[in-house]
Formats: structure tokens, sequence, C-alpha cells
């Protein structure tokens, strides 16, 4: 719910002239001026430079006292008056309020009410005046800093004025633009349009121009197209780039491998999900006399086609990342590349660079050499077919099975291991959503994991360990995938948890959260439990220095295992080929110690608006398939607890929100330590992790949003003409 605030009031006083009155209205902002930028001032001093007389009677002193009462001035030791400011990021709730955030401050939010927003848009830059309240911290924009928001996607539409781009997201600003005839656009189309002038007063309407026209919005795969734009990722490969794609072979040539190690006689094999194109890499597998394991991980060799600073290597580290999207994949690379020539397809050669390690008996790693090499993988195999082999729902035509029966025993090893040094092992189960020829939902499913994917999990986190160790005993400008110790948000998620009969030591190790994990697998609030302390852990990034992976409990991580899909691997790839090949030497090896910073900030950001991306489009085709499931009712827990509702999820994983006027009738108070909803009148109890009954009663495809309500034990259903769809 959001907070209702008693703004300081500037009154118009009768008898009082316009300059009077000018001067009561501009007061907060001259205050502001005066103190935002400067030491505090003395009292009298403020009130001098204000030209605020003493006297109670005076209009100008009793506003001036008003700001004082209510905390917007605050008075330090020495008797000085100042303000309090901060920037941060503005996060607009589509229900109008919006909060400044800065990660400085986690925890630490600014509420700000939509009459105190100055013309600030969603996920702008701003700097905000603050107060303390008895609800938190408050705040009033004062200065936009910088405007989060260049382009706007929206419905074209026309009226007496002229065109107009409306956006579904009402957080947005509509664009007024000029005769969008270049574009072929027509009323209703969805347009992208270009933002070029923001307007002093936030009245006046923003401008722009049309410089994409995606079509009908009724037309497969715009909705999605629209998800895209507005989180900024390409649709589409510059021209130069395309070019230069076009110019690789469609063959791996016999003077491509000239050097390389020749291992296309060896049993080398790709798995992967059934609908994946882009196959990076490959395993080989050998058991030797000493009872020990030779493990060969094999990954393209895309650092071999992509040159440094060529319009493909650019091109990638800008992108830094493929998107995968609810109906599509945006690609780091151009198809030709990823989806051909480096894409590990079975039966034909391919260029690799083979990270060959050697296991004792126990599955410790004893040894470890890198080597170009070429390939020909044998069998181009899935999940769901290796998964089907091993449990003996399907024949055994190939020979395969004991090589996976081997592949699954060094796994065990390998896991084992992992876990007895306290790697924390999430299980999460993702949500898939089935989508017909016309791109609408038809279903909602868990996304499971099988025996085959924790195999190919267990030996991709094997080379990425040996790999990080090789960058740093060479000491080599490699990029290590770091993940910090959870910070101030273990408290919150302590009491969680505690809530739940749950208790952490004060001194956390990941072998805590790991036998937490173990504690609650297989209860009712497991699902809650560890999307939970997901959400508390730091997010994983990029950076130069090695400082260990909190969640895998390991001291030497990087990613080298996804070149095609990652940046972050083809920078691994080239610096550890270069150093294979005695390149990582004088200019070069200063050239990338002078990146590499920049690579790991740039790959880290790009992957943050990647996964945004990829759950937005999700949360879009979530809210189409429950929009026609006004009145259903579903046995739901409760994944959230909040002031202003409860959040619950649905066994396909779709969440959704229950408000708090959705609530049976009551006076419902917050009890934010034991993370509950208590009625003060009926004493009934919504509790994390309790199993309810949730009834859809709103869906805002627009918003991605979906509303629940609770229903009562024998409670009759409501007739549909009584339901709602937003």
């Amino acid at each position: 719910m959001a907070r209702k605030s008693k703004a300081p009031a500037v009154r118009k006083i009768p008898g009082k002239d316009s300059s009077y009155q000018d001067r009561l209205k501009r007061l907060p902002e001259r205050m502001f001026a005066l103190l935002a930028d400067h030491p505090p001032l003395v009292e009298d001093q403020l009130l001098k430079k204000l030209n605020i007389g003493r006297s109670p009677e005076k209009g100008l002193f009793k506003l001036y006292g008003q700001y004082r009462r209510e905390g917007w001035l605050v008075r330090d030791d020495e008797g000085r008056i100042g303000l309090r400011t901060r920037s941060g990021h503005l996060r607009i709730n589509p229900r109008g309020f919006g909060f400044v955030m800065n990660p400085q401050y986690a925890g630490d939010d600014i509420f700000v009410p939509e009459r105190w927003f100055a013309g600030a848009r969603h996920d702008d830059d701003v700097l905000v005046w603050f107060r303390d309240t008895p609800n938190g911290l408050e705040g009033r924009v004062m200065n936009v800093i910088g405007r989060a928001t260049h382009e706007v996607t929206g419905r074209l539409e026309r009226n007496r004025l002229g065109w107009r781009v409306i956006p579904d997201d009402s957080r947005k600003p509509a664009v007024d633009v000029a005769l969008p005839g270049a574009h072929k656009a027509k009323p209703g189309d969805i347009v992208q349009a270009t933002i070029t002038e923001w307007p002093l007063d936030p009245r006046r309407p923003v401008k722009g121009e049309v410089t994409r026209t995606l079509g009908n919005p009724l037309l497969p795969g715009v909705d999605v197209s629209v998800v895209a734009l507005e989180h900024h990722l390409p649709l589409e490969f510059p021209k130069a780039v395309l070019q230069a794609a076009d110019k690789l072979p469609d063959t791996v040539q016999p003077e491509d491998w000239k050097g390389r190690l020749d291992l296309r006689d060896e049993l080398v094999v790709t798995i992967d999900g059934s609908d994946s194109k882009d196959l990076d890499d490959a395993i080989s597998l050998r058991a030797l006399d000493d009872g020990g394991y030779e493990v060969g991980v094999h990954i393209a060799d895309v650092s071999y086609y992509v040159p440094e600073n060529s319009p493909l290597d650019l091109e990638a580290m800008e992108r830094g990342t493929s998107v995968y999207l609810v109906d599509r994949v945006i690609p780091m690379l151009p198809e030709r590349l990823s989806n051909g020539i480096a894409s590990l397809n079975p039966g034909v050669p391919r260029l690799c660079v083979s990270a060959l390690i050697r296991l004792d008996r126990v599955g410790r790693r004893v040894q470890a050499e890198f080597r170009r090499s070429v390939i020909r993988s044998r069998h181009r195999l899935t999940y769901e077919g290796v998964n089907a082999l091993l449990s003996g729902e399907q024949e055994d035509t190939s020979g395969l099975l004991p090589f996976l029966e081997t592949a699954v025993r060094v796994r065990n090893l390998l896991r084992d291991l992992r876990l007895a040094r306290g790697a924390v092992d999430f299980d999460l189960p993702e949500s898939k959503v089935i989508l017909d020829v016309n791109g609408l939902p038809v279903d909602v499913v868990p996304r499971g994991r099988g025996l085959a994917e924790t195999l190919i999990e267990e030996f991709m986190l094997l080379a990425n360990e040996t790999v990080a160790h090789a960058l740093l005993e060479h000491k080599l400008p490699g990029l290590y995938r770091i993940h910090e110790e959870p910070g101030e948000r273990m408290e919150q998620f302590r009491e969680m948890i505690g809530a739940l009969g749950y208790h952490l030591p004060e001194k956390i190790t990941p072998k805590h959260l790991q036998e937490l994990i173990f504690r609650v697998k297989g209860k009712p609030e497991e699902r809650v439990v560890n999307s939970a302390l997901l959400r508390t852990m730091k997010q994983a990034r990029y950076q130069p220095e090695n400082t260990g992976h909190f969640g895998l409990a390991a001291e030497e991580y990087t990613h080298f295992t996804s070149p095609i899909r990652r940046y972050p691997d083809l920078w691994v790839h080239r610096i550890l080929t270069g150093w294979m090949e005695k390149r990582a030497t004088g200019e070069a090896l200063s050239r990338w110690q002078a990146k590499v910073s920049t690579v790991g900030e740039v790959s880290s950001l790009r992957e943050r608006a990647a996964m945004e991306a990829e759950r937005d489009s999700v949360s879009l085709k979530e809210a189409q398939f429950m929009a026609d499931k006004l009145g259903e009712r579903y046995e739901a827990v409760i994944s959230g607890v909040t002031n202003f509702g409860i959040f619950v999820e649905l066994p396909n994983l779709i969440e959704g929100l229950v408000r708090m006027e959705d609530l049976p009738p009551d006076y419902w108070v917050h009890d934010p330590v034991h993370y509950r909803l208590k009625g003060q009148r009926t004493g009934r109890e919504y509790q994390l992790g309790q199993t309810v009954t949730a009834e859809v009663v709103r869906v805002d495809i627009a918003m991605k949003r979906i509303d629940f309500r609770l229903v009562q034990e024998g409670e009759a259903r409501i007739p549909a003409r009584r339901r709602q769809k937003g």
C-alpha cells in the first residue's frame, strides 16, 4: 500500500501580491539551492540569505518553520541548519509511487510520492531531498541527473493534434512524433520512437521521431520484440558484422588444424537441450589403469574465427551475451558462426580448445593439459534422451550406455567433492512456457533437471576451475567469475527462516547454507526458502581480480565453456590460447591488461540486462496464459509477505499478488519479523510457506501482472460477470 504523506503546504495568502506568492512557492527550491551543495548555515545566516524575517505572522517564516518541524531541515550538533540529499535510481511502482534506490544504501530506499517526481521518469538517475518519517525515509526529486529512457516502444495513435506513441508501460512517457510516413507505420501499429526533446516543464509533451516499425500488435513475435527493445537489446546485426560473418568458411579447412591435437577418432559427444542449435561444448572420457579418469572438455574455438577488435569481436563485446527470450534467441554472434562453423555439429570436423584433465580415483584433479584441437562429434545427444537411456526407458541402440555410466560415476565423484567443501547447490525449478505457432502460450510447466543436466554441469564446473587455476598460475590477465559473501540481506533471511523454525549461526559459510538446503528438501517450505536464499545472495559478476566464488565454495573460478554465447568466455579463450602459443607477451599482454577491467564491467552489465529481459518475456507470456482464467482457483504457496499484500506461487511456478484489499475482510497487521499478516479481528494468519487457495481476479498483460484473492474454506464461487480483467 502506498504511504500517504502530508506535503508542506504553500497556502495562498489573501491580500498578498503575486511576487510574494511566488516567493512562497519558490521557497523550497531556494532553500535547497542554498544548502544542497554547501555546508550547513547558522539559522540567522540562512534566514538572511532567504530574506525571511523572524516574525511568527510572516508567511515565509511559517513555511520555513513547517519544513523544520517536518524534518526536511535538520540541525547539527553545532546548531547549524542543513538538509540531506542522495542520488540514485527512481523505480516507479505501476500504482504511482516510487522509490529512490542506491546500491550503496541497500535496503534503505527512499519513498517518493507521485506528486514529488518533478518530471522524473522510471529508472532515471535523480537527486532527491529526503527526511525521516515513522514509516521510513521519504523524499522529493529535486533534479534529474540522467534520463534512463531514450527510446519508447508503443502503439501509434493519431488525434486532432497529430501523432503520438503510447507505451503499454504507464511509467514511460507518451511521445509526440511527426508524420511517420518514412517508416510506413499506420495507426495502431507498434513502433519505436527515439526521444529528441525532454521539456523543461514536465506538463509539456515529450517529443521524438519514429525510428522503427514493428507492425500490427497481433502479429506473432511483436510483443516479445517490444520486450527486447525496452531492454535495449538489438534485433539485428549491423551490416559490417554480417559481412564479416559471411566471409567465414562453411567447413573446417585442412590448413586450419595445422599444429592442433587431432581427436577426430576419439569418442566425443555433445549433450544439450533438444532445441539447442549453438553447440559449443563436448565431452570425452576414459578410465585409466590406476583407477583414475581422463576427462576431456572440448570447447568451440570461437576466438580462432573472431579476431580481436574485428567487427565480430566489437559487436560481441557490446552485446556481452546471447539472450534467451521466451520465443527466440538473440545471439551474441551471427548464426552463420554460432549455429554453423563454430557449432560442434555431429559428424563434421570442428576446431576446439580442449582441456584434458586427469583425475585420481576419488575425483581430485592431479594434472591438466590445454591444447588447440580438432574433433568430430560422434553423437548429438539430448538431455531428454540421455536421461531416458540412463533410466532404462530407452534402448541403447548406439552402444553409448557404458560411456554414459562411466560419466555418471565421474559426475558423482566431482559432485561429492564439491558438496564436501560446502558448495551451495540450488535446485530451483524454472517455468517453461509452451507456445503455439502464433506465439500464444498454451501451457506453463516446471522445467525439470535430470541426471544428464547435472552431469554436464559438473564437467563444465571442473573445466572452469581448471582454467582459472592456469590463468592464476601463469599470472595472465584473465577474467574471473566472482561471487562475494552475502551482505546485509542475510539478516533479513535469518529472520525469515527463524519464523519457519530454522536457524543459522552468526558467521555463515557456504557449508551452513548447504545444510539448510538439505534440511528443507522435500518440505512445503523448500521452494520458498530456496528462492529467498537465492535473492539474499549477491549477484555473481566478472572482474580481473580473483576473489573466489562463495556459492560454489571455489577459490578459483572463471567462465571458459560457452564462448559462442558469453563474451567473458571468448576473452578467456583469447588469453589462454595466447599463452599456449607464447603470444601473451609485450604489446599484446599490455593491451589485454589495460582492457580486462572494462570487459568485466561491460559483461556484468549486459548479463543483468539479459536476465531482466528474459524474466520479462516469460512474465508477459504467463500473464497472457492467465488472462482467460479469471475466476479459476488454484492451490498455491505463500511466497512473499509485505505490507501491501502477499505473493502466491502456483504449482506451475506462476507468481502473483494478493493485494491487501483482496484479502478476507479484517484489519490486517504486517509482522515483518515473522513474515506474516495477522487479522486483528479474527486472529487469522497468513505466513510465508503456507498453502492457500487462490483465485485469479485481475490480469494486466501490459504490466505483466497477475492478481489473486484468497478463497476461504467453503466459500461459493463469484459469478463470472463480477470478475475483472485489467
